[in-house]
């Protein structure tokens, strides 16, 4: 099919919560692409997610793939390989989620798939993409001589049935819990400021709760408090320390309005990538990739009660 639209066309595989309330919002204001496809296996459920927005639905995933040039992945990630290798071999950059996949293998296999046929593949890690997020990323990077990281991310959604995502939490987000779920988050920051990960630990708490400790390559001891069933939400914090003192990560004020700017400006990069505008500091597939190989390492700490060692 011919591309007849002044910008690229872009379509969402998956019509859960988070692509109602997030993606296919941002890319219905979008001015980089050109909302126009959703697909769903079952034709009912693409039909109704795609009527709001005034685009088409769609249940062949190959017609889906024909109609257009950007492809957003909202599914859980035991399925997400299959969608996304579909989409490389189509030919079509991707905005995936987090986790990339559960199974490093596949991991690698998605990075290396996009990577082999010069494909944008961006991994929406929220905080890597909302501004002023990214901005203190960016200067805590360039900065350095950070000796210690440390996030707290400790939450309710697994007792809060008025979160609009609690009826996530009985699929794949009970089950996996807050190690699959929002330390990819944590993760993603944590390697892109302090570097490589070489040894991870991890012990277990009450219910979901976890303490992951990461030992970096370049000597900083980074850790991670997490949970998604605590009584109530509490305030959570990503902070460094090291020479510098103690610099905390901005909070976000409105997650919801916050992540809709942050998928606005991974379709702007997927959009610029179509036009051979290649722009360098993006969360990709590669880093999803080394992100899935140190959860899959705490959930083998957890399993024997030892460190592991990536190598």
């Amino acid at each position: 099919m011919t591309n007849t639209h002044p910008t690229p066309r872009f379509g969402l595989i998956g019509t859960g919560v988070w692509p109602r309330l997030v993606q296919a919002p941002a890319a219905a204001a979008s001015r980089a692409v050109t909302f126009t496809s959703v697909f769903n296996r079952d034709a009912a459920k693409a039909d109704a997610f795609a009527a709001p927005f005034g685009v088409r639905g769609f249940a062949d995933l190959d017609a889906f793939l024909d109609s257009v040039d950007i492809v957003g992945i909202t599914v859980p990630p035991a399925v997400q390989p299959f969608y996304a290798l579909r989409a490389a071999k189509a030919g079509k950059p991707v905005a995936l989620e987090k986790p990339l996949a559960i199974d490093p293998v596949e991991a690698e296999e998605i990075a290396a798939a996009f990577a082999a046929r010069g494909l944008a593949a961006i991994v929406f890690f929220t905080r890597m993409l909302i501004p002023e997020s990214r901005a203190w990323i960016d200067a805590a990077q360039a900065q350095g001589g950070w000796l210690a990281g440390r996030v707290d991310s400790i939450g309710g959604l697994l007792n809060d049935k008025t979160n609009p995502f609690y009826s996530t939490a009985v699929a794949w987000r009970g089950e996996a819990g807050a190690l699959w779920d929002s330390a990819p988050h944590s993760v993603s920051t944590l390697l892109t400021i302090l570097g490589e990960v070489a040894e991870v630990s991890a012990v277990r708490g009450q219910g979901d709760l976890k303490l992951l400790t990461l030992g970096h390559k370049s000597g900083a001891v980074s850790s991670i408090a997490m949970a998604m069933d605590a009584p109530v939400n509490l305030p959570g914090e990503t902070a460094l320390f090291g020479a510098a003192g103690k610099s905390v990560m901005p909070p976000s004020l409105d997650w919801f309005a916050d992540a809709t700017v942050a998928y606005g400006i991974a379709l702007d990069i997927l959009a610029d990538s179509l036009a051979g505008k290649a722009r360098s500091a993006f969360p990709d597939a590669r880093l999803g990739a080394a992100v899935t190989k140190i959860l899959a390492a705490a959930e083998r700490s957890l399993a024997s009660g030892h460190r592991v060692d990536l190598g």
